[in-house]
């Protein structure tokens, strides 16, 4: 801008030979003002610092904050940028304000992390534009610090904070006890109207003069294994986030409502071998060791060794447990080894198989392919999805309930099916 305003006179003085002192006399005074506005630019003092956020989640969008301070005595317009890593798609990448003086600001801007993991944060960028708007002084302020992303952790959360069963509707889950139904004496409460006859306690009932209904619940204690593929298909994404963590996020869903109902939990990480291993336990602690190992999980470019997955397990698992395993079935190939392993694990265990769909897939098929490019991708996503419906059968004919579901639904899919085996008393 400066540099904009000396050229002026100069082109002036081009025409009118004259002028040329007063020229040299105006391009003076600017180049002062520059030199003063740069220097007052320099000399205004700013406090700039960020404010993280206690958790960040992959896949939730957070806002992270950035204060700054003018101690000084006049008004300042300041532009800051901060260094983040790409994969936390920070937005907008630059913020921007006029600060009153002697006063205070706080300036947000959002990301929104795509995966999980530990993350470096630079420093703190800072603009400051002089008071007489010909320049800009740059400064750094070292902020550097470490952010963990962890696994999106919503639904857990607000599971904790729902206590009565209208709630646990609402989220879309069946209820943790299943009034009514299993092995296990809870408690005695009085008749309702839908109780039916075989729950009536009449002893109960003769001593209170009223009838009272016996209320049963699932048995506790009880395993549950959850396996999650970490293979090269589970990279692939899905819905903004990889299939990795789609199944991540549901694993620790399970695990959070199977250790709440007192089951033994553990979790088992695999891909070309078992990658991590927790033994089945209960209790809250056990769930932290199972987010801090999900914590980490990353897909491994490698094909998915079922055979010695299972062969592990058949060693480990000495209980009657329920296995649940997020795995991947669109390599045919690959997936098609887990059917006779999976066979066997039938005869003494309750496997579970769950999938996220590829809905690029069906959204594809759903399209009108207008030329022969689209055409032959359509052929080839046919093609999948009838392989993948091959398997799907063969795998769900040996005893072994399979589920393929989208992305979103993942969650709820798994713990559903968890209350109703446990409902049904099959474990």
């Amino acid at each position: 801008m400066l540099v904009c305003a000396l050229a002026l006179p100069t082109m002036a003085a081009g025409f009118v030979p004259g002028l040329w002192p007063l020229v040299l006399a105006v391009d003076a005074v600017l180049l002062a003002l520059g030199f003063a506005d740069w220097w007052l630019a320099r000399s205004t003092r700013l406090k700039v610092w960020r404010v993280l956020p206690t958790r960040l989640q992959v896949g939730v969008p957070v806002d992270i904050a950035v204060e700054v301070m003018n101690p000084g005595g006049r008004a300042v317009r300041f532009q800051v940028r901060d260094d983040v890593p790409e994969a936390l798609a920070p937005s907008p990448e630059q913020l921007e304000g006029l600060l009153p003086r002697r006063s205070r600001i706080q300036l947000t801007y959002r990301v929104q992390p795509s995966r999980r993991g530990r993350f470096d944060l630079g420093d703190l960028h800072v603009r400051v534009r002089g008071p007489f708007g010909f320049s800009w002084q740059q400064r750094l302020v070292p902020a550097q610090a470490k952010l963990s992303v962890f696994p999106d952790m919503r639904g857990a959360s607000r599971l904790l904070l729902s206590d009565a069963a209208l709630d646990l509707v609402n989220l879309g889950l069946r209820q943790l006890r299943r009034d009514g139904r299993g092995s296990e004496f809870s408690r005695l409460r009085d008749y309702a109207q839908g109780d039916t006859l075989r729950d009536v306690d009449w002893k109960a009932t003769a001593r209170r003069g009223k009838p009272v209904t016996r209320v049963m619940e699932s048995e506790r204690c009880q395993t549950v294994l959850i396996g999650v593929d970490a293979g090269r298909s589970m990279a692939a994404q899905a819905a903004g986030l990889t299939k990795l963590d789609h199944a991540v996020n549901a694993a620790l869903f399970l695990a959070f409502v199977a250790v709440r109902n007192g089951d033994r939990v553990g979790l088992v990480v695999f891909a070309d071998g078992v990658k991590s291993f927790v033994a089945p336990a209960a209790g809250r602690a056990q769930y932290r060791k199972i987010v801090d190992t999900l914590y980490s999980a990353k897909p491994h470019l490698t094909y998915v060794d079922y055979v010695a997955l299972f062969k592990e397990l058949d060693v480990r698992l000495l209980r009657r447990s329920m296995l649940a395993v997020f795995t991947d079935f669109l390599d045919e190939d690959q997936a098609s080894t887990m059917i006779e392993p999976m066979r066997r694990l039938a005869k003494r265990h309750v496997p579970v198989c769950l999938s996220v769909k590829d809905v690029a897939l069906a959204q594809l098929l759903e399209s009108n392919p207008g030329d022969a490019e689209l055409a032959y991708q359509h052929a080839v996503a046919s093609e999948l999805l009838l392989e993948r419906e091959s398997l799907k059968r063969k795998i769900s004919q040996h005893g072994v309930r399979l589920l393929d579901v989208d992305p979103d639904a993942l969650s709820l899919a798994a713990v559903n099916t968890y209350l109703e085996i446990k409902a049904r008393g099959t474990l």
